[in-house]
C-alpha cells in the first residue's frame, strides 16, 4: 500500500466573526496643513499628545498634530476635541531597555479600527520629529502635504493550510503548526521567521517520512498561515471542525532574531493555567534538550547535536521556559471556546519589532534551525504518542512538577505571612493543576492503572512534603462564598466565540460603548503576577457552568495574584450584559 506524504494544501476564504457594519470612509486627498505641536520639545510622559495640558495655548484646529504617542489615543483629543485634521506620530517602540536608543527607527502605528476613524495618521522617526520641534521652537512654520486614500469595508481572509496526513485509525485527530502572516508592515522576525520555520518543519518531516527515516504520523500534522489573532479567530469560527480535531498547537511568532542584534530572548511558553496540560512538558523537554546541546557546542566547539547552521551563529540558545503570556494566535486556540493546548515559541524583547528595522539582516539561521527542531520534534512526538510512551512521559512530568512546586512556594512567599488564606488557595490550585496535567494525557493515550496510581502517589508525597515544611494543610476545597454574587454560576453562550480582543478591536469595549456603559474596573487592575488583560482572559476561560464566581476569583488569585471578588463579579456581569455569558 503506497502513501503520499507531500504537503497537501488548500486555500479557503473565511469571513470574520461578529460582522459589524463598516461604512466606507470618504477619501481624504492632498490635505495641506500647517504642522502644530501638541508636545513640548522634550518628550515627557505628560507631553505625548494625550493630555489636555499638551494643547494649552496651541491652536490645532485644521492642522496636523505632531505627537509622541500612538495615533489612536492622540486622535481622541487632538481631532475629536480640538478639531485637528490629522496626526503625525513619532511614537517609539514597545518599552524595553533599548527604548529610544535608535532615533532613526520608524514604528508602524495605527488608529483604532472601530468605530471608523474620522482622521488619518503618519508615522515618522524620532530624529525627524526632533528636527521639526527644533524649528518650531524657533518660531518657524513647518508645512506638510498629506495624500491619503483610505476606507473601511467588509472583507474576508484567505487562509492557507496544508497537511501531512495521519492514519485513519487516529479518527481525524490533528497536531497543528501555527504562525501569522500579516502585520500593518510585515517584518522579517515578526513574523516571516515563524511562517518560514513551520514551512521548513513541514518540509523536513515530509522528507524524512518519504525516505522512510521516520514513521508516518499517527495523527495528522496540519500547518496554517492566517493573519494574526483576528485571522485565527475568523478561521476557528468559520471552520470549527479544525479546533475540534486539534489536540495541540505549536505556534511560532518571532523565532529568528539574532540575539546579538535584536537582544532577543527565546521563550518556550506554556498554555494558560486554566488549561492544565502535559503538552507544556513536551515543549519544555525539547527546549531544554536544545539548551544543553547548544550550550555544550558553544562552550567546547563540540556536541552530539549542535544544531548550528553553517550560515548562522554559534552561541547557546538559552531558551527560557515561561508562563503563559498574551499577544499572539496561541491565545485564540487555547481560549475557553476551543481549549486547544499550545506550545508558544517566541522572542522577547526585540528592539526592532514593529519598525522599519525588522529586516532579514537581523535573522540568525541557527536560531531558525533550533526553533524548527523544537517545534517539529514536539509536534511529531505528540502525533505519535500512545500508551507505551506514558511511563517515560510521566517521568518528565514529575521532574517538571518539582520545579513548578518550587515556583509556587516562591510565589507563596511573595504573598507575605499575613495572607494565609491566599497562600492556602494558591497551593490548593497548584496541586489541583498538577493532578489535571496527568489527567490530560488521557486525551492522547490510555494511562494504565498502575501508572495513574504511581502519579497520584507522587503528588500525594509532594503535598505531604510541602505541608511538613510548615506551610500548613493544603485543603481540597475552595473558600466559602461571600454574598449573593459569590455563589453566581455562569455559562458561556454559543456565540460570540473566542477572546474578547483582536488586533485594534475589543468586542467588550465596543459593545459596552454602544450601550453607553462603563468599562469594568478589572481591565485596569494590576496584580502581583498579571495585569487586567490577563485576569480578563482567564476569567472568561474559567466560566464553565460549574464554578461559582467565588471559585473563579480564587483560581484567578492563584494564577495572577489576589483580586477582589467585587471586581471579578463586575467583569462577569459586564460579559452577561453584552451576551457573552448567561447565569
Amino acid at each position: 500500500m503506497s502513501r503520499s506524504f507531500r504537503l497537501r494544501g488548500w486555500v479557503g476564504s473565511v469571513t470574520a466573526p461578529r460582522p459589524l457594519p463598516l461604512p466606507r470612509l470618504p477619501d481624504l486627498r492632498r490635505l495641506a496643513r500647517t504642522l502644530a505641536v501638541a508636545t513640548g520639545v522634550t518628550a515627557a510622559a505628560s507631553g505625548e499628545g494625550t493630555s489636555e495640558r499638551d494643547y494649552a495655548g496651541r491652536e490645532v484646529r485644521g492642522k496636523l498634530v505632531l505627537a509622541g504617542a500612538q495615533p489612536a489615543p492622540v486622535a481622541a483629543l487632538a481631532v475629536d476635541r480640538f478639531g485637528a485634521a490629522g496626526i503625525v506620530s513619532y511614537a517609539q517602540n514597545q518599552v524595553t531597555a533599548w527604548w529610544r536608543e535608535d532615533e532613526n527607527l520608524v514604528r508602524w502605528g495605527h488608529l483604532a479600527s472601530f468605530p471608523p476613524p474620522r482622521t488619518f495618521a503618519f508615522m515618522v522617526s524620532l530624529k525627524q520629529a526632533r528636527a521639526w520641534q527644533e524649528r518650531l521652537s524657533r518660531g518657524e512654520s513647518v508645512h506638510l502635504r498629506a495624500s491619503v486614500r483610505a476606507g473601511q469595508h467588509p472583507g474576508s481572509y484567505d487562509v492557507v493550510t496544508a497537511v501531512i496526513p495521519g492514519e485513519a485509525a487516529a479518527g481525524g485527530e490533528e497536531i497543528v503548526f501555527s504562525c501569522h502572516l500579516d502585520h500593518l508592515r510585515p517584518g522579517a522576525n515578526d513574523n516571516a521567521s515563524g511562517c518560514a520555520t513551520i514551512l521548513e518543519a513541514g518540509r523536513a518531516l515530509a522528507k524524512l517520512i518519504r525516505e522512510g527515516k521516520i514513521a508516518p504520523p499517527h495523527r495528522t500534522l496540519r500547518f496554517v498561515w492566517p493573519p494574526e489573532v483576528e485571522g485565527s479567530l475568523a478561521l476557528l469560527n468559520a471552520r470549527p471542525e479544525l479546533a475540534g480535531r486539534a489536540r495541540a498547537v505549536v505556534h511560532m511568532d518571532m523565532v529568528g532574531g539574532d540575539a546579538e542584534i535584536t537582544k532577543a530572548v527565546f521563550h518556550v511558553t506554556r498554555s494558560p493555567r486554566s488549561l492544565p496540560t502535559f503538552v507544556n512538558d513536551v515543549g519544555e523537554a525539547f527546549g531544554r534538550f536544545v539548551n544543553t546541546q547548544s550550550d555544550a557546542f558553544a562552550a567546547t566547539g563540540a556536541a552530539p547535536y549542535p544544531l548550528a547552521d553553517p550560515e548562522g551563529g554559534k552561541r547557546a540558545l538559552q531558551a527560557e521556559v515561561a508562563d503563559f503570556t498574551l499577544g499572539s494566535d496561541h491565545e485564540v486556540w487555547s481560549e475557553g471556546s476551543w481549549r486547544v493546548p499550545a506550545i508558544y515559541l517566541n522572542d522577547w524583547p526585540d528592539r526592532t519589532i514593529h519598525t522599519d528595522a525588522d529586516t532579514i539582516a537581523n535573522i540568525d539561521a541557527t536560531k531558525l534551525l533550533r526553533a524548527a527542531f523544537i517545534g517539529a520534534a514536539s509536534a511529531y512526538y505528540l502525533a505519535q504518542l500512545d500508551g507505551s510512551q506514558v511511563p517515560a512521559l510521566l517521568g518528565v512530568i514529575r521532574r517538571h512538577a518539582l520545579e513548578r512546586t518550587a515556583a509556587a512556594l516562591a510565589r507563596r512567599g511573595e504573598l507575605g505571612a499575613a495572607a494565609s488564606r491566599e497562600a492556602e488557595n494558591l497551593l490548593r490550585f497548584h496541586f489541583a493543576y498538577e493532578a489535571a496535567v496527568v489527567d490530560s494525557i488521557s486525551a492522547f493515550a490510555a494511562v494504565a492503572p498502575a501508572d495513574r496510581q504511581s502519579a497520584q502517589s507522587f503528588l500525594a508525597g509532594l503535598r505531604r512534603m510541602v505541608e511538613a515544611d510548615g506551610i500548613g494543610t493544603v485543603t481540597e476545597g475552595r473558600g466559602g462564598p461571600d454574598g449573593p454574587e459569590g455563589v453566581m454560576v455562569y455559562r458561556r453562550n454559543a456565540s460570540p466565540r473566542g477572546p474578547m480582543t483582536a488586533f485594534g478591536y475589543s468586542y467588550l469595549e465596543d459593545q459596552l460603548a454602544r450601550r453607553k456603559q462603563s468599562s469594568p474596573a478589572l481591565l485596569q487592575f494590576k496584580g502581583l503576577w498579571g495585569a487586567g488583560a490577563d485576569y480578563a482572559y482567564e476569567a472568561l476561560n474559567l466560566v464553565d457552568g460549574k464554578r461559582m464566581v467565588r471559585q473563579i476569583r480564587d483560581d484567578l488569585a492563584a494564577i495572577y495574584g489576589p483580586v477582589s471578588l467585587a471586581q471579578v463579579a463586575d467583569y462577569l456581569d459586564a460579559l452577561e450584559r453584552i451576551g457573552v455569558v448567561r447565569r
